[in-house]
């Protein structure tokens, strides 16, 4: 019996062994999590999240966030490492798929490599001269990324009303995948495609805000002072990695073909991985001097780039620029103050009738007030002349 059971154990080990290293070598997929949109290219996913000196994903979630009220990472972004309505605020991020700029012709590359003289299948003996074509499309890609929460996630109070503590995101870094789709859609398609991404860089950002009348701000000053990211510039250029992390791998285990020919592993890959530094990603807090009560803002960002992208074959289904909707900045609620409310609450208090016969009431006790304490004999003389009417029969 326990030579039976000794026996499906290390079965079952190496049936594990086998499955794990089948995973490592991309011929067994772990996790599948769909796709943006069914248009061949590439496709950009939010993996990982760099949070407190911790890689965050999907597949990873550290001791310290098994409370996490929120942890979506995938084509969007939703990470709250603690409770919903205390500690850090929900730090999101949405995107744009990538679309061709049909407005740009692309560009086209031909060369020729000649492979010498071969064996045919025959027998007969003939120089080989492989003919090469890749194009250059330029394409866009938006994304959002802004806070979200309840105000007692904006901050903790001092005793004195000022703030003891603010949630700052400064020091995370979001990793983003990059995946080649080269769907053929139909079984022996004879038409092979593959895509690399050849430069990303920042076309343009805004700073958006919104407050409780949902009045828009674009680029708010008081927001744009507790944003600073890489990039952020227009013109800064995103690095692409072999690894998330910046540590490059074995290029060798990364072989494509197309008809027969190897593709250079260098530039087309199965994956590609690119990130966005949070320097400083913060709410806008304001407390009021005398009042003590505090206005914030969320941050939010949208950030458009400009990407090139290398295509070996035909490149057949894709999504143009104007067929999809822009991405525009996302606005989350903000408490925004207003410092004359109380002069407006004063003239609803006036406005009501019964609240002016009490402030006529009032009016007569404080002249009552005001007249003994400047005159405190008054009261003995109207007494001395109401006994004086009654003693003469008044």
């Amino acid at each position: 019996m326990r030579r039976k059971l000794r026996g499906s154990i290390i079965v079952l080990m190496f049936i594990l062994v086998l499955f794990w290293s089948f995973a490592k070598v991309g011929l067994i997929q772990l996790m599948e999590i769909g796709y943006l949109t069914g248009a061949q290219g590439l496709q950009a996913e939010f993996h990982t999240l760099y949070f407190n000196g911790t890689w965050c994903s999907q597949s990873f979630k550290p001791s310290w966030a098994r409370h996490a009220a929120n942890w979506q990472f995938g084509f969007e972004l939703n990470f709250d490492p603690d409770e919903t309505d205390d500690g850090w605020p929900n730090l999101c991020a949405t995107q744009q798929p990538f679309t061709v700029d049909t407005h740009v012709e692309p560009k086209h590359y031909a060369w020729q490599v000649d492979k010498g003289v071969v064996t045919l299948d025959n027998g007969t003996r003939a120089r080989k001269v492989i003919q090469f074509e890749m194009w250059r499309y330029r394409c866009e890609w938006a994304v959002n990324i802004w806070l979200s929460g309840p105000e007692a996630e904006s901050s903790d109070r001092a005793w004195h009303g000022g703030i003891s503590w603010e949630p700052n995101y400064g020091g995370s870094q979001i990793w983003i995948r990059l995946i080649p789709q080269r769907f053929v859609y139909f079984k022996d398609n004879p038409d092979e495609v593959y895509f690399a991404p050849a430069y990303i860089g920042l076309e343009s950002y805004q700073i958006a805000s919104i407050d409780k009348d949902n009045k828009e701000t674009t680029n708010d000053p008081d927001v744009m002072s507790c944003i600073d990211l890489i990039p952020k510039a227009v013109g800064e250029t995103l690095g692409i990695y072999y690894e998330r992390g910046g540590t490059p791998t074995n290029i060798e285990h990364v072989l494509l073909s197309y008809k027969g020919a190897e593709l250079d592993p260098k530039i087309f890959r199965n994956e590609y991985w690119i990130h966005i530094d949070l320097l400083q990603f913060k709410p806008y807090l304001n407390v009021d001097f005398w009042t003590k009560a505090l206005t914030y803002k969320w941050p939010s960002i949208n950030l458009k780039f400009v990407v090139y992208v290398f295509v070996v074959g035909k490149w057949t289904v894709y999504f143009a620029e104007d067929e999809v909707p822009k991405l525009n900045p996302h606005t989350p609620p903000s408490l925004v103050r207003d410092p004359w409310a109380w002069l407006r609450g004063i003239g609803e208090w006036f406005a009501n009738p019964l609240n002016q016969l009490w402030l006529v009431f009032i009016i007569i006790v404080i002249v009552i007030l005001v007249i003994t304490i400047l005159n405190p004999g008054i009261w003995a003389m109207l007494i001395g002349w109401l006994r004086g009417r009654k003693g003469n029969g008044g």
